[in-house]
């Protein structure tokens, strides 16, 4: 790495795709990686981590570049200034928000980056901090630790869109619409500067034209299938078993249409999610598991956090949805209806931690 202004990130959450991006980010010769974790911090510090990416390549032992600063405690990294804060930890605002999660870390960058689930993830950590950029990154991949977080395991996805965030107005407002172009002008350069690093490091991210429709479009997967599978304990191939999907189909696509009328409701235009997206979304899960065969059943993380008893990442993806459809007068029964019992299963699993 070149000792000339190098570019300082901290990464927190380093499960798989925090360690995976951290790598990433390190390949480019350019960043420098500080890491807060927790469940893989003894693990991470005394072996690091072997990287077998079918996609990526491989790298034995890799750690990131302060050993000292690896820590399971934000407090303990924010002892310096960060050119990014990279936040990869779930969205569970009903257990802790972003800023509570980040702490002491948020006077120390004026960029930060969320690569997590979810509808509005960006609001609170905004108002923290109105006069930081932010920007956050819709990651379609496979990838887990295992044996004890010693090994990554990545496959051949990876689709990573990042975007920047609109500035509040509260942010500008007392030096108008030049503070607003000049916090627009920063949010764009740090979007820039983080696609480069992650494709100079052998990644392929793409930057959104606007990430709140990504996100809406993501949002479509997880609101229908991550809410079926949770519900009903079934993995992904149960579900698309032939005589299942005869009933599980419409469901589906109901619960991906409703999302697609709150998003017309605030906005978000045909041109930028169009109204095909549920039909391509099911194609595309469709195709990945129709045949059982193809490989080992599949699980999303919402089922595997309600199986392992931790709770689960309900308010991003389908409350937000929820309350701003009440904020528009789009009625969203099925929705409601799955909110509801997800809301009953993630109270079990709060007060079982508590």
């Amino acid at each position: 790495m070149s000792s000339e202004n190098p570019i300082d990130i901290c990464v927190v959450g380093f499960g798989a795709i925090g360690t995976l991006y951290g790598w990433l980010l390190s390949r480019s010769g350019k960043a420098r990686i500080s890491a807060v974790c927790r469940s893989n911090y003894d693990t991470l510090k005394e072996y690091g981590v072997d990287v077998e990416s079918a996609l990526y390549g491989e790298e034995k032992s890799w750690r990131p570049y302060r050993g000292k600063s690896v820590s399971n405690q934000s407090h303990e990294a924010a002892d310096r200034d960060y050119d990014f804060v990279v936040g990869c930890f779930k969205t569970i605002p009903d257990v802790a928000t972003t800023p509570e999660i980040l702490g002491p870390l948020l006077s120390r960058a004026k960029t930060f980056v969320l690569i997590q689930n979810g509808i509005g993830i960006e609001r609170d950590l905004q108002a923290a901090v109105p006069s930081a950029s932010v920007l956050s990154a819709c990651a379609w991949i496979d990838c887990t630790l295992i044996n004890n977080y010693r090994v990554l395991r990545h496959g051949d996805l990876d689709r990573l869109v990042v975007g920047f965030h609109e500035p509040l107005a509260q942010s500008y407002a007392q030096g108008g619409d030049v503070a607003k172009v000049a916090m627009k002008d920063a949010g764009n350069k740090a979007l820039e500067t983080f696609v480069h690093l992650l494709q100079s490091g052998g990644g392929a991210p793409t930057a959104a034209v606007s990430i709140v429709a990504e996100r809406w479009r993501k949002n479509l997967w997880n609101s229908a299938f991550s809410t079926l599978a949770t519900l009903s304990r079934a993995d992904l191939f149960e579900i698309y078993e032939k005589s299942a999907w005869e009933i599980n189909e419409p469901v589906a696509a109901g619960l991906m249409n409703e999302v697609i009328q709150v998003a017309r409701a605030i906005g978000i235009t045909e041109d930028l999610l169009p109204s095909t997206a549920p039909r391509d979304t099911i194609a595309f899960a469709q195709g990945s598991y129709s045949d059982s065969s193809k490989g080992k059943p599949f699980k999303p993380s919402m089922l595997v956090d309600l199986e392992a008893g931790r709770p689960m990442e309900v308010e991003g993806i389908i409350g937000a949805v929820v309350k701003q459809a009440k904020e528009v007068g789009v009625p969203v029964p099925r929705l409601e209806t799955a909110y509801a019992a997800l809301r009953l299963l993630q109270r079990r699993l709060i007060a079982a931690r508590a």
